[in-house]
């Protein structure tokens, strides 16, 4: 049977890396954006020139029944749920004492509670198992550091990094794993974040959309079934 796969920000940059990866895997892929629609449009029809359907649908993943009602509905045409990625989450350059209430909010909303809302929406869904729930961390987010230019974002990830793990445990006993991709400096232009040189990578490379799509169909495919609660570093060695 066909996997069914919600990719949340799943049109644009690294999530339209990662609704691709799952189309060619053959995963029926349903994407939830915010409000772009000029970009969920262009997923769409440079997806359908390279043969492959694209479903998506409009809703704010911090509103929880706007993120339930839309799991339901892709399960009702679909069927079950059996993959859920959680690309989706703003970022933020500044001082912590430069950063309002507001802020911290707004971090917290975007990276942590559209999470939450997903996987509650999304795991009764995947009542049977397998299952797979994957989110997107920044590099380094998983050890806590400390963040100069992106410190807010940086914590608001290393809190989405300690849910999974206990998320993972919670999960593991109905078949459904749950894992990070702690993504280093990709080839997309900078958004929000500082921009990475090359020469400043061990490897000397950005992470490429084919780099993401090898992880993604590891930690989605039968070979990752005993692994979970982990963090797939992919960064080419920048926290080293």
């Amino acid at each position: 049977m066909q996997t069914v796969a919600i990719v949340v920000g799943g049109t644009r940059r690294v999530g339209r890396w990662v609704s691709e990866a799952l189309l060619v895997q053959g995963a029926q892929v349903h994407a939830v954006y915010l409000g772009n629609e000029q970009a969920a449009r262009q997923a769409v029809d440079e997806l359908a020139a390279a043969g492959l359907e694209l479903h998506t649908h409009r809703a704010d993943a911090t509103d929880e029944a706007a993120i339930a009602e839309t799991a339901r509905l892709i399960a009702g045409d679909a069927g079950r749920i059996g993959v859920l990625v959680n690309c989706a989450g703003p970022a933020r350059q500044g001082t912590l004492l430069d950063s309002g209430a507001a802020d911290i909010e707004s971090l917290w909303r975007g990276n942590v509670l559209s999470v939450h809302n997903a996987v509650r929406a999304t795991v009764p869904l995947m009542a049977g198992g397998p299952g797979r729930i994957i989110s997107f961390l920044t590099i380094g987010a998983d050890t806590a550091r400390a963040f100069r230019q992106i410190p807010l974002y940086g914590a608001a990830k290393a809190m989405l990094a300690g849910y999974s793990r206990s998320l993972a445990r919670e999960l593991a006993p109905d078949g459904i794993t749950v894992n990070c991709i702690a993504l280093g400096a990709t080839d997309l232009p900078a958004e929000n974040v500082p921009a990475v040189e090359v020469a400043a990578l061990p490897t000397g490379a950005h992470v490429s959309q084919e780099d993401v799509a090898a992880a993604i169909w590891y930690l989605t495919g039968p070979a990752s079934g005993q692994v979970t609660g982990t963090v797939l570093n992919l960064s080419g060695g920048w926290a080293l």
